[in-house]
């Protein structure tokens, strides 16, 4: 199944860029099919990009449509595929740090040598008249909880009302990931630790309202209060729509001709973070054990544990610089109270995180390429605990050899290990980790 698929999508996407070369269309492909069904490469890398351009999606596709990127009446078909072979050694078994995997999809030893397919699919944009956009996008991951999360899934479904010629408001509805924070990581393969772990990703339908300005927006999104593919849930997990919400802010300074500072601002109203049941899945949830998820806490105690962010980034035509912070409202549960006891741990700390990086870009062998570095930490919990805290340092280049496909290559320094399931039970600071990734990644 992982190379037929992988094979099937690189194959498909270097057939897509012979066609869009030979047709000499610079910015809206048309395919065989006919003028209204499109591929359009640049459209297909903002939209299933993992690493950059998570959030905002709804704002950015009326922006694509203002500026003709996407046309009316149009379907467009975005495939992608990011894969890459990883080299991994941990100076305690079992123990890989590496934010794109599970802990559980590395192996019991100090090496681990795998090729993983991180992300895989297809997408469906689509314009009806000047108001309503849609987007639909079916993906296959191996980074998934077996049993509980299907390899193949319809990550995102919403439709989009607004038309920036007539007025700046808009509405979303759908599956889509909130519009909290800016997740970005400059890597070609491995998240930050803010991405990793604040990444909020709907699994119900959520409603987004926003407006679009010429140098800003805002957003405010409506979930339901049970647990989200990621980083969203409440209290009540049978809350109604609005239960559980998210506001964001964003504004940019054009510095120069070709410079931009933006910086933005964010708040989510309830998370994960809030209880010491640290399950990944609703179903481990419903378990209240194990597989995914540790054995449950003697004394439960849940408590209402928000997120806010603020992030900036620089960008010029040669270079660009980015920061983001992110910090929960209070202490994550998990890590403040004892499990056995219910007694809360002395020290404790609100969980953030915190990401720079920086990126450059060149020529090599006669091809665009770029060179990163990006360095993350997170407090979790008190200090002088297994769970103190956590490190991710990444340098990486990346060659563009067309607008289709990108070569990458990373080598990734950890230190500590806490994963996110059973962390009071499995948690060790000391442990020392690298990865050395090599891979691709394709579009059209």
């Amino acid at each position: 199944m992982k190379s037929l698929f992988a094979g099937a999508a690189l194959a498909a996407t270097v057939a897509a860029g012979a066609f869009a070369q030979n047709s000499g269309q610079a910015g809206s492909d048309y395919t065989p099919l006919g003028r209204y069904i499109r591929v359009n490469p640049e459209l297909g890398a903002v939209m299933t990009d993992t690493q950059e351009h998570v959030t905002g999606d709804a704002a950015w596709l009326l922006r694509a449509r203002q500026s003709d990127l996407l046309e009316n009446n149009t379907l467009t078909i975005s495939g992608y595929l990011k894969a890459a072979h990883f080299f991994e050694r941990t100076d305690s078994a079992g123990k890989f740090p590496i934010l794109n995997r599970f802990p559980n999809q590395h192996g019991p030893g100090t090496r681990n040598d795998d090729f993983v397919v991180n992300a895989a699919g297809v997408a469906f944009t689509g314009t009806l008249g000047d108001w309503l956009t849609g987007y639909v996008q079916y993906e296959y991951s191996e980074v998934t909880f077996t049993g509980d999360q299907s390899q193949v899934q319809a990550r995102e479904y919403y439709g989009v009302l607004g038309n920036l010629d007539v007025f700046g408001g808009y509405l979303a509805y759908g599956r889509k990931t909130i519009d909290f924070g800016e997740q970005t990581g400059y890597n070609p393969f491995t998240h930050t630790i803010n991405q990793h772990f604040f990444w909020t990703l709907a699994d119900s339908p959520v409603v987004e309202l926003g407006y679009v300005g010429d140098d800003w927006r805002v957003s405010a999104t409506l979930a339901s209060g049970d647990r989200m593919l990621r980083t969203g849930q409440t209290l009540d997990r049978n809350g109604d729509l609005g239960s559980n919400f998210a506001l964001k802010a964003e504004r940019s300074f054009q510095l120069g001709a070709e410079r931009q500072l933006r910086v933005s601002a964010s708040y989510l109203h309830d998370t994960i973070y809030n209880n010491n049941f640290t399950a990944h899945t609703f179903q481990a949830i419903d378990r209240f054990g194990p597989p995914n998820a540790p054995r449950p806490p003697r004394v439960y105690i849940a408590e209402r544990v928000g997120l806010w962010d603020i992030a900036a980034e620089y960008t010029t035509p040669r270079y660009d610089l980015a920061v983001e912070y992110t910090q929960t409202t209070a202490p994550w549960v998990a890590v403040s109270y004892n499990n056995d006891t219910g007694q809360p741990l002395p020290g404790a700390r609100e969980l953030s995180a915190l990401s720079v990086m920086g990126r450059y870009r060149t020529r090599i062998a006669g091809h665009d390429a770029t060179l990163a570095a990006v360095f993350s930490g997170s407090i979790l919990g008190p200090d002088d605990t297994e769970f103190d805290a956590v490190y991710q340092h990444v340098v990486s280049g990346e060659l563009h050899l067309n607008r289709f496909i990108d070569l990458g290559v990373e080598l990734v320094l950890n230190e500590g290990w806490q994963p996110f399931v059973g962390i009071q039970d499995v948690a060790d600071s000391d442990v020392q980790s690298q990865a050395l990734l090599i891979g691709l990644t394709a579009r059209f």
